[in-house]
C-alpha cells in the first residue's frame, strides 16, 4: 500500500469519529440547542469517506490486471469486500429486533424494516435507489447504498478524468462542477415531479441519493491525479480547509433554504480536498507520527469494521443506558451524560471494529482465492 495513503487513513479516522459524535446523541441529546446542531454536523463525516474512497480506489484500479476487462471485476471486488460484514451485521440487527420487539416487547434502538424487498435491496446494496428502503434496513445504512452506487460510477469517472488530465490538469475541474450543476437540476426536477413527496433537504432520500454525493467522490479521484503535482503550500491548503469547513458549518447550522443540502456535500468535499492536500504535502516531508495521528490512522484502517459495529453502541447501547437511568428515576443532564459516554463509546467501537476488520480481512483473502 502506498505510504501516502496514511494521510487518507487519517481523514477516514476523522470521518468515523465524526459519525460516532452524531449517532451517540440519538437517545441522549434531546435539547434542540445550537450544540445539538453542531453535534449533528458530525454526519458530514460521511463526505470524508466518499472523498477518501474516490482517492483510494484509484490505487485499487491501477493494481488490477489491465489485460483483462476491469470494470465488472472491480465492481464485484467492491461488493465482495463489503458484503460479508454488512450481511453479518444486518442479521445481528434482525436478531436484536426480533428479540427486543417480538419476545421482550421492548422498543429497540433501531427499528428495522423487515419487508423481504427491503432486506433484498439492502443485501444487494441497491437500497440507495429506493426511497422506502434507503435508510431503514441497517443503522446508518444509507451510506453503504450510496457508496456502492458511487463505486459503480468509478470506472467511468476515472477514465474521463484520466483523459482530461492528459490534456491539461485544470480540465479535470470541469467534471465535479458539471456533476454539481447536473445534480442540482436533477434534484429540483425529481422533487417537483414527485409532487414534493420526495422533498429536498437534510436526511431525505434526495440528500442520500448518490448523485448528491458524486461531486465529493469525484474530488477524491481528482486529487489522486494531482497528488504529485500540487504545489500548494500546506499553510494555504490548511487555510482553504478551514474556510470551506467554516462555510459548511454555518450553512449547516443556519440553512437559508432546504436546497443548501444539495450543495453541502460538495462544500464538505472541497474541505476534505484541501485537508488531504495539506496532509499529503506534510507527509512528503515528514510522515505524521504523533499519538493522535497514529490513533486516527488506525481508526481509518479499521473504519469499515467500526462503521458496522458502531450501531451496537450508538443505537442499542445508548438506548439501554438512558432507559436504565430513566427506569431508576435518575435525572441526568443531557450534555454531561453525552460527554461522559463519548470516550468509552469510541474506545468500545474501536476495539470491536479492529477485531471485526481482521475477521473481514481473512474472509476477503479467502474470497480472492475462489
Amino acid at each position: 500500500m502506498d505510504k501516502k495513503l496514511r494521510s487518507i487513513d487519517i481523514i477516514k479516522g476523522i470521518g468515523i469519529i465524526m459519525i460516532i459524535i452524531t449517532h451517540n446523541r440519538h437517545f441522549i441529546m434531546q435539547d434542540m440547542s445550537v450544540i445539538w446542531f453542531l453535534i449533528n454536523f458530525g454526519q458530514m463525516g460521511c463526505q470524508l469517506f466518499f472523498f477518501a474512497s474516490g482517492f483510494s480506489l484509484c490505487y485499487a484500479w491501477e493494481h488490477m490486471d489491465p489485460s483483462r476487462p476491469r470494470a465488472l471485476r472491480f465492481i464485484l471486488r467492491r461488493y465482495l469486500r463489503l458484503a460479508p460484514g454488512f450481511l453479518i451485521f444486518m442479521m445481528v440487527n434482525l436478531a436484536l429486533n426480533i428479540l427486543l420487539m417480538d419476545i421482550l416487547h421492548f422498543p429497540p434502538g433501531f427499528i428495522m424494516n423487515r419487508e423481504p424487498r427491503a432486506m433484498l435491496t439492502n443485501a444487494l446494496f441497491l437500497h440507495g435507489l429506493f426511497p422506502d428502503y434507503v435508510n431503514n434496513g441497517f443503522p446508518g445504512g444509507w451510506y453503504i447504498g450510496t457508496a456502492f452506487l458511487l463505486y459503480i460510477t468509478f470506472p467511468l469517472l476515472y477514465g474521463i478524468l484520466r483523459r482530461l488530465h492528459a490534456i491539461h490538469p485544470l480540465c479535470m475541474t470541469a467534471v465535479p462542477a458539471l456533476l454539481f450543476v447536473s445534480n442540482l437540476i436533477l434534484q429540483y426536477r425529481i422533487s417537483g415531479l414527485s409532487g414534493n413527496s420526495l422533498p429536498v433537504g437534510n436526511s431525505t432520500f434526495l440528500y442520500y441519493l448518490f448523485t448528491n454525493q458524486l461531486p465529493c467522490f469525484c474530488l477524491g479521484i481528482l486529487l489522486f491525479f494531482r497528488k504529485e503535482r500540487t504545489q500548494t503550500p500546506p499553510a494555504l491548503s490548511t487555510a482553504l480547509f478551514i474556510t470551506f469547513t467554516g462555510i459548511c458549518v454555518c450553512l449547516y447550522v443556519y440553512p437559508p433554504t432546504p436546497y443548501i443540502f444539495t450543495a453541502l456535500p460538495t462544500i464538505a468535499g472541497l474541505a476534505a480536498y484541501w485537508l488531504a492536500a495539506a496532509l499529503l504535502r506534510i507527509e512528503q516531508r515528514r510522515p505524521p507520527d504523533s499519538p493522535a495521528s497514529r490513533f486516527l490512522a488506525d481508526c481509518g484502517r479499521n473504519s469499515y469494521g467500526m462503521y458496522l459495529c458502531h450501531s451496537l453502541v450508538c443505537w442499542y447501547g445508548m438506548k439501554a443506558v438512558t432507559h436504565l437511568l430513566t427506569q431508576n428515576g435518575i435525572a441526568y443532564n443531557d450534555l454531561l451524560l453525552y460527554g461522559l459516554m463519548f470516550p468509552p463509546s469510541v474506545f468500545a467501537v474501536y476495539i470491536m471494529g479492529s477485531r471485526i476488520e481482521k475477521l473481514l480481512t481473512r474472509i476477503d483473502r479467502r474470497l480472492r482465492r475462489i
